[in-house]
């Protein structure tokens, strides 16, 4: 019955597809946000959604179907984008043999980098931007609003996964740490009353979903998250007693055995878990001392391939006493790049993310001359900022470097500063 509904709902989304490049652009990036194939088990799990519109879009951005889209000219974020996909490339090429995925994940990262060099060509306008941050509401959210229920539901029982895609509890824990912000935003600025409340409760819900994965990383992310959003609030008194009330919420919510682990946060140097982390990152450090200039290839240093070539490497990290686990995952997108792409691969990888906070600033900078003309920016960029350093405090103990979510913050910063530039232009032009 599921994929009978859905069947219908398609053929709409097809229609509505056609006719706008942008409407085709939001559905390709709202189908591999939500991971529809994870919801359905018949007939209708089979097609490959994402792939679908991804070749609508391309085939009608090149038709031109979309008057109001605009030429593709680069800019810094583009730039690094593009230096980074080749970087990527060269390193998928010249790998180590037997990495089971080190193509898969290659061309995923691609087909997100071209995903988000298309961005600038339609995001056009302050509606459409807005447009593209309730897509990823509704793609990313949706998992946060229905994981978070069935906390509510099962009195703090429920253990939080998102779809395989979004990885173990831990990765999702961040993706949904990442979408808080996003919430929040649409909170922010929609000026019906029960549509407000809605997306307030959204945030809750997502904030539930995770404490509902148990895990310290997301912990971690929501706080480093909640304290950049006080920092950055004009009322910072209501701020304060907004997160304190959330606090409080959590901890009345959330079972003993979440206390629990909670607690060992603290005593990281005498947890095996952090410590086996601690035992990878110097096979990763090892791997890029080697190849230096382009790394192991993607997932390096997870193959049991190489396990016997860096079995006793210390790498960097020598001076820390570690475990020697037999087989890995790297725990961290610092050092998953650093001995994936090498060095060079890690700087870019850092440069990357650097850039969406200097994008920030650039975007304050311009609108502190108008202010209230631009305030929906700055609120914007200041939420994506939160979201970016959910990514960078969370994704510290995580092997997320590849997801999609934050390399579209990233490049959204930048059409929200071109659309403001544009708008001024404009302005000025008028007058």
């Amino acid at each position: 019955m599921r994929d009978l509904m859905f069947f219908g709902f398609m053929l709409f989304l097809v229609q509505l597809s056609f006719r706008s490049t942008f409407n085709s652009y939001l559905l390709w990036g709202w189908t591999g946000l939500i991971s529809i194939n994870s919801y359905l088990y018949g007939f209708m799990n089979s097609i490959p959604y994402v792939q679908v519109f991804a070749v609508m879009t391309l085939f009608l951005l090149i038709i031109k179907k979309d008057v109001y889209s605009r030429k593709w000219s680069a800019n810094t974020t583009a730039i690094l984008f593009i230096v980074f996909g080749l970087q990527v490339l060269l390193s998928a090429t010249f790998a180590y043999p037997d990495l089971s995925r080190n193509w898969e994940l290659c061309t995923n990262l691609l087909k997100t980098l071209l995903f988000c060099l298309i961005m600038p060509m339609l995001l056009t306008t302050r509606t459409r931007i807005h447009a593209f941050v309730l897509m990823i509401i509704l793609g990313s959210a949706f998992h946060g609003v229905l994981n978070g229920l069935k906390f509510i539901a099962s009195a703090g029982g429920h253990l939080g996964y998102g779809p395989a895609k979004l990885g173990d509890n831990n990765h999702f824990a961040m993706v949904m740490a990442m979408t808080v912000p996003l919430v929040f935003y649409a909170y922010l600025q929609i000026p019906y009353r029960w549509v407000r409340v809605g997306a307030l409760v959204a945030v809750v819900l997502t904030i539930l979903t995770v404490i509902s994965t148990r895990s310290r990383g997301g912990l971690i992310a929501l706080v480093a998250m909640g304290l950049w959003m006080l920092k950055v609030s004009q009322r910072k008194f209501v701020g304060a007693l907004a997160l304190i009330s959330l606090a409080f919420l959590v901890v009345t919510v959330a079972p003993d055995s979440w206390s629990e682990r909670m607690g060992t946060i603290s005593e990281a140097d005498q947890d095996s878990s952090f410590m086996t982390r601690v035992a990878v990152w110097k096979k990763s450090t090892a791997i890029a001392l080697e190849n230096p200039l382009l790394g192991g290839g993607l997932d390096a240093v997870a193959a049991h391939s190489l396990y016997e070539k860096f079995r006793d490497a210390q790498g960097l990290m020598g001076f820390i006493v570690t475990p020697n686990p037999y087989s890995f995952v790297a725990h961290s997108i610092y050092f998953q790049v650093m001995g994936d792409l090498g060095f060079l691969g890690f700087f870019l990888f850092l440069l990357t993310l650097l850039n969406s906070f200097k994008t920030r600033n650039d975007i304050k900078k311009i609108a502190s001359k108008h202010q209230e003309e631009f305030k929906w920016a700055v609120d914007l960029a200041d939420l994506l900022t939160a979201s970016m350093i959910a990514y960078a405090v969370g994704g510290a103990l995580l092997s997320a470097a590849y997801f999609e979510l934050p390399y579209m913050v990233i490049m959204l910063m930048e059409c929200i500063k071109q659309q403001i530039q544009h708008e001024i232009r404009h302005a000025a032009k008028s007058a």
